[in-house]
């Protein structure tokens, strides 16, 4: 299910939060609970000793987690401040001897995919405005281009759209010239769940489907062979993927 039609069809207002369900393979050993969380960062949220009794419960073989861990987790750091539900997770596969990966596709696959129907100086520009959007807010000026140099110099060093977006003033141009009547990027607010119509919403949704169509084929693939696999994500992406579960699953 796309996601506007999962906006504008209402149900991202009437389903429950957080979203869980478990589908038990049909036609062999493995099953999947899926946890749909609202997005936290707060250790005292009321959804982590949820999660960890759904872990408990399930008895998992293997965890998935939105986001990219990778090797530079940091056990030093607070798992939760730092990398959300996700950190929270990855502690608990971290202390059972679960296998844990990220059930988000390669950076570099995602964007050759993108390239099929955008151009690389939008996809970089998307890169670099997706996670500004909604974690900077209340910023001055200045702090805002500061952010977004980090963002251009971490983001857009990738295959296929490296060197097409070098500076924020390249943010500005083409943002204002999707967006000429919605004021600078750096305070628009954004519609919930979703970008302003135009190209980079376009990217958005093309990315998103991206995402979990690869989250879907990862789960699938892992409870065919029999694994328990215990997942996380964002509470829109678990009811847009449940009926491809169900119905692959044998349900």
């Amino acid at each position: 299910m796309s996601l506007d039609i999962y906006t504008q069809s209402g149900l991202i207002d009437s389903h429950p939060r957080p979203y869980i369900y478990k589908i038990e393979s049909k036609n062999a050993k493995g099953a999947v609970l899926v946890f749909g969380a609202d997005h936290t960062k707060d250790p005292t949220d009321q959804q982590l000793p949820l999660i960890e009794n759904e872990w408990n419960n399930f008895n998992p073989t293997v965890a998935l987690v939105e986001g990219r861990l990778g090797f530079l987790f940091s056990w030093t750091q607070d798992p939760v401040k730092t990398y959300g539900e996700s950190g929270f997770v990855a502690g608990l596969a971290k202390s059972n001897g679960v296998k844990l990966y990220s059930w988000e596709p390669d950076r570099d696959q995602e964007i050759e995919m993108l390239l099929n129907s955008f151009d690389p100086a939008h996809i970089a520009a998307f890169y670099c405005l997706r996670p500004f959007r909604g974690n900077y807010s209340g910023l001055s000026f200045d702090e805002s281009n500061e952010v977004m140099k980090s963002l251009i110099a971490e983001r857009t060093n990738r295959k296929g759209i490296k060197g097409f977006i070098n500076s924020v003033e390249q943010i500005d141009s083409l943002w204002k010239f999707n967006h000429p009547d919605l004021g600078d990027w750096r305070t628009y607010q954004h519609p919930r769940n979703g970008w302003p119509e135009g190209k980079f919403k376009q990217i958005a949704e093309e990315s998103n489907s991206i995402r979990d169509a690869f989250m879907c084929k990862s789960i699938i693939e892992l409870v065919t062979n029999g694994e328990r696999v215990f997942i996380t994500m964002g509470s829109s992406h678990a009811p847009r993927i449940e009926n491809t579960l169900r119905k692959n699953l044998g349900y």
